[in-house]
């Protein structure tokens, strides 16, 4: 176990956890998973065969604020990484970004992709515009993945699939909470952002992404958003999870506003080798359940 390794550059490994299964000469035979977003990158590799996590890594970025230089940092990244620079059978990369919007099946057309992702954010015209297919909402998630990211990637990876984080956040909530009728307001929280996703049985009430700089940007949000969708603090069920810790100024702060918060755990489809069995239940939830996609 590796922690807190510094780099000359502008990122950090701050967590290297391999098992001796992962073995360079097989990697065709595994998944690589990458999250990628400006706070960091997150990786983690699948034995196929027996559906098992058997490794992760974890950067995390200084002071990155645009994809731009997330593109200038990967391939210093893919070097220093000890499991980026294999082949794999199957590389799924989750982007992390607000340019998402959800589009019903029934009037969605290819097309017009870039149209709806224009109606509800901000386009700077050098990003190729995607749409994951959400089964258990009959929706499409159009997303925006920046150019120069794709280039860099599909350099290093011929068989990439790319994936907006959102959807698999979405999919895995509706699959774990699917047989139950009750109101959940589900929070993920990332080092500098967040995500809403309210569930009413099998309907989605709500998603948006809100970026946090304090606890009080946080809590501001939140609060907000149960004023706009009539929510009660003292009954609502408010879930946290991602990269959070227990007893965290974020978790103490909305234990002062809503009465019932717990943590949500993922519900593993997976095994995962002992030593990733250290990370909390509650964190990486969209990297270790992509396969719902």
């Amino acid at each position: 176990v590796q922690m807190a390794e510094q780099t000359t550059h502008k990122f950090i490994r701050t967590d290297s956890l391999i098992d001796e299964a992962f073995d360079t000469l097989r990697t065709k035979d595994f998944k690589l998973v990458l999250q990628v977003g400006t706070d960091g990158i997150l990786v983690t590799v699948n034995e196929k065969a027996h559906n098992k996590y058997i490794a992760f890594e974890r950067y995390s970025f200084q002071h990155i604020y645009r994809f731009d230089d997330v593109c200038a940092l990967m391939e210093d990244l893919i070097k220093q990484s000890g499991l980026l620079k294999y082949a794999y059978h199957t590389v799924d990369c989750l982007i992390v970004n607000s340019l998402s919007t959800l589009v019903p099946s029934a009037v969605f057309e290819e097309e017009r992709k870039k149209t709806y992702l224009k109606f509800n954010t901000f386009l700077e015209g050098d990003e190729f515009i995607l749409a994951d297919h959400l089964k258990t909402l009959d929706a499409r998630n159009v997303f925006a993945l920046p150019f120069c990211l794709k280039g860099k990637l599909d350099f290093a990876f011929s068989n990439i699939r790319y994936h907006h984080f959102s959807s698999v956040l979405i999919e895995a909530l509706f699959a774990q909470h699917k047989n139950q009728g009750s109101q959940k307001v589900m929070i993920h929280v990332q080092p500098s952002h967040f995500q809403v996703v309210v569930l009413d049985g099998k309907q989605l009430l709500f998603y948006n992404m809100f970026n946090h700089h304090s606890t009080e940007d946080f809590i501001y949000y939140l609060m907000f958003v149960c004023e706009q969708l009539h929510l009660n603090p003292e009954k609502i069920d408010l879930r946290l999870f991602g990269e959070i810790e227990k007893n965290s100024a974020i978790h103490l702060i909305t234990q002062k506003y809503i009465r019932n918060v717990t943590f949500e755990e993922r519900n593993d489809q997976a095994d995962y080798s002992y030593q990733l069995q250290a990370l909390p239940k509650h964190s990486y939830f969209t990297l270790f359940n992509s396969s719902f996609l």
